[in-house]
């Protein structure tokens, strides 16, 4: 019987040495840390999820139509690519919110004055060839000095206001209306001070101040514009620059009287509504705006825009009652309509 042959071991083997190699080595990666695996996991799972809402939700904006998509991105540009991109209409608003206002025409008859009106630039102020205490004593002595702390008088001193424009102002009996400063304003603009007596018997003195009524004189507003914004109850609601721009810009008090009439007057400033106007926006769709509470979502600019593409209220109120509202411009408002629209 054949003697069965037995496999030596390496005699350059050393087994202590293994087990100290195997000892050493790393334990298998996957199961280093089971609970970073699993984050990388739901991770990438959660991306994908984000990343297939988002796809939807671009498409569903798009009514689903790749196309809508490169046309909305590349508007002009799509033509290159072949797309054709059919001209803008003009959007029909519905019959409840636009087609029923009409915009009235007004008559403005208010003319400017021409009488008194400045017609080149404020020339250098006279000096008054005097000291400063001989100013003080003048004033003193025409019973008016006490009706000005130190700052207001140094002001009008170096501004070379002369005695006889203060104590003109005194004789109207509108000087205590003002301050050093106010007076100055004036005075430098070349205000008369038979403007100043017309605004002081008219009743309107309260109402402005020197720089407001240099603005109404320079800017050349005529008193019967603004005794009618006063009739209307409007005219705590503007100063001097307020009342010019409606005035330049021929604002008929009939249109500003509304805003009052419709609990609009504190939305809205001497700018924006010559902005509303120009605009040829009606009362009615601004207090329509009001009345559903959607005023605060839009500014003069914005509630013009939204006019004159023919968005109606009602629109913009779905998208409010939506929840979408707040994150959109008055352009995505306007985009969104033409989209549906279409």
């Amino acid at each position: 019987m054949a003697r069965q042959k037995t496999k030596q071991p390496n005699k350059d083997f050393d087994f202590d040495s293994y087990l100290e190699e195997k000892a050493d080595e790393n334990p298998v990666e996957e199961s280093a840390n089971p609970e970073e695996t699993k984050s990388e996991g739901s991770f990438v799972r959660n991306s994908i999820v984000v990343g297939a809402i988002a796809i939807t939700a671009f498409f569903w904006y798009f009514d689903w139509s790749p196309r809508n998509a490169i046309v909305f991105f590349l508007e002009e540009d799509a033509q290159v690519l072949g797309i054709n991109v059919p001209e803008e209409q003009a959007v029909v608003a519905e019959t409840e919110a636009a087609t029923t206002f009409e915009f009235g025409d007004f008559d403005f008859d208010f003319d400017f004055p021409t009488s008194d009106a400045p017609t080149s630039p404020t020339p250098p102020a006279t000096p008054l060839n005097m000291s400063f205490t001989d100013y003080l004593a003048a004033l003193n002595d025409a019973g008016y000095l006490d009706n000005f702390g130190s700052s207001s008088l140094e002001t009008m001193y170096r501004n070379n206001v002369p005695i006889e424009y203060i104590t003109s102002l005194g004789a109207t009996g509108a000087l205590d209306n003002f301050g050093g400063s106010s007076i100055t304003s004036m005075f430098n603009n070349n205000v008369p001070v038979e403007y100043i007596n017309d605004l002081q018997n008219a009743g309107l003195m309260d109402n402005f101040g020197g720089s407001s009524i240099s603005t109404l004189y320079e800017n050349q507003v005529s008193f019967e514009y603004i005794e009618a914004i006063r009739d209307a109850g409007m005219l705590d609601n503007f100063g001097g620059s307020s009342i010019s721009s409606l005035y330049q810009n021929r604002v008929p008090v009939e249109y500003i009287a509304q805003f009052g009439q419709n609990g609009l007057a504190d939305d809205f400033g001497g700018s924006s509504i010559t902005r509303l106007y120009q605009n040829q926006v009606p009362i009615q769709y601004i207090a329509e705006l009001n009345s559903k509470g959607l005023l605060d979502n839009f500014g003069s600019t914005s509630i013009s825009n939204l006019y004159e593409n023919g968005v109606p209220i009602s629109f913009i109120e779905g998208l409010n009652d939506r929840g979408l509202l707040d994150n959109m411009s008055s352009s995505s408002v306007i985009n969104a309509y033409r989209i549906d629209g279409e």
